[in-house]
């Protein structure tokens, strides 16, 4: 476990400060809580899908007293258990019969909805139960979403169409399918708030379709390359788009215009990788194949840091939401460890 740059400035992460440590095998998929419903505080909890077919809800800043971290000499090489272990929380398994391919949580923080094969279950994070299991792709799920006051979710799918799920019903049957695509649907966004509502979909034939519903209007942006993820910027200005061809794109959501690309520091091509924008929009976050996770200057295109600590492919990673934590970034990797990041082991703490 290496840090590349540890004279980065102090606003990026350059130490791995916990571990999260419970999943048998890879965790596939991360996200940060928006606002738990008992504590609420953007960010402060974290949730891992994995291939055991289970969802793990983490304080990851809080460390667990029951693993004490071994003694570390110190150096530029951190042995992995030297790594301490954050809290784990909660593990949810009702109702999740295959590995989890993708994982979304509601603004509230009340409700899950994990991906497991061609099956969407959606969960109580309190109860642990499973309310619903909404099915009829026939392919596997690739990335869920869930809109404002979770009137809907949405599943995107190998079979190459998005469902649309009635949030507030127990219909069995999606209310609407989306099937645009010529290929694997990689990632679904919600877009929302008082002005429009928008459906943001991307597909390895290369195109993110951008659906008005309320007008009937489809955009399509084509970026002639098989895409595994996306992200907007918190100002919403700006469409972040990793590719299979080993870049990630940066375009202009009004114009459509590609304005940066970042693609010299990281490797792809064989793994769809996630990618991430910091909470200020100042830096570009994408896993790496070779199983780094590489920081890049949004506007520069730079490389800022290269967090080195995982031996496989860095498949996922999470941003922290809010600017007052822009250091913390959690990885995880193919070779089963799933790391948190941060400027200085002080973010670590015994107690909330």
């Amino acid at each position: 476990m290496r840090v590349l740059n540890p004279n980065a400035p102090a606003k990026y992460p350059s130490c791995p400060v916990s571990r999260l440590v419970g999943h048998e095998g890879p965790a596939q998929t991360i996200c940060f809580t928006s606002s738990y419903i008992l504590v609420p505080d953007d960010g402060k909890y974290c949730l891992t899908g994995g291939v055991d077919r289970t969802v793990r809800l983490w304080n990851p800043s809080r460390l667990d007293p029951a693993f004490p971290p071994r003694p570390w000499a110190g150096g530029d090489d951190i042995p992995i258990d030297a790594i301490p272990r954050a809290l784990p929380i909660q593990v949810y398994e009702d109702g999740i019969t295959h590995p989890i391919s993708a994982i979304a949580i509601d603004e509230k923080s009340s409700i899950i909805a994990s991906a497991s094969e061609k099956t969407v279950v959606v969960s109580d994070i309190v109860t642990k139960q499973a309310k619903r299991r909404l099915q009829g792709h026939s392919g596997r799920v690739n990335a869920v979403a869930i809109s404002k006051d979770s009137e809907t979710f949405l599943s995107a799918s190998y079979d190459a169409t998005v469902r649309i799920w009635d949030g507030r019903s127990r219909s069995f049957e999606p209310i609407q399918i989306l099937k645009e695509a010529k290929d694997s649907v990689t990632d679904v966004h919600v877009v929302q708030d008082d002005n429009e509502a928008l459906i943001r979909t991307a597909s390895v034939d290369g195109v993110v379709r951008t659906y008005d519903l309320r007008k009937g209007i489809l955009r399509c942006d084509d970026f002639s390359s098989p895409i595994t993820s996306m992200t907007q910027t918190h100002d919403g200005q700006f469409l972040v788009v990793s590719c299979l061809d080993g870049a990630v794109r940066l375009m202009e959501v009004n114009s459509g215009e590609l304005v940066n690309t970042y693609d010299k520091h990281h490797t792809a091509g064989q793994y769809g990788l996630m990618c991430g924008v910091s909470a200020d929009d100042s830096t570009i976050i994408t896993g790496s194949e070779d199983g780094q996770c590489i920081l890049y200057d949004l506007v520069y295109g730079t490389c800022i840091q290269s967090l080195i600590g995982h031996t496989r492919p860095t498949c996922a990673v999470a941003v922290h939401p809010r600017s007052s934590n822009n250091s913390v970034v959690i990885t995880a990797s193919y070779d089963g460890n799933v790391i948190v990041w941060a400027n200085s082991p002080d973010y670590m703490r015994w107690q909330d």
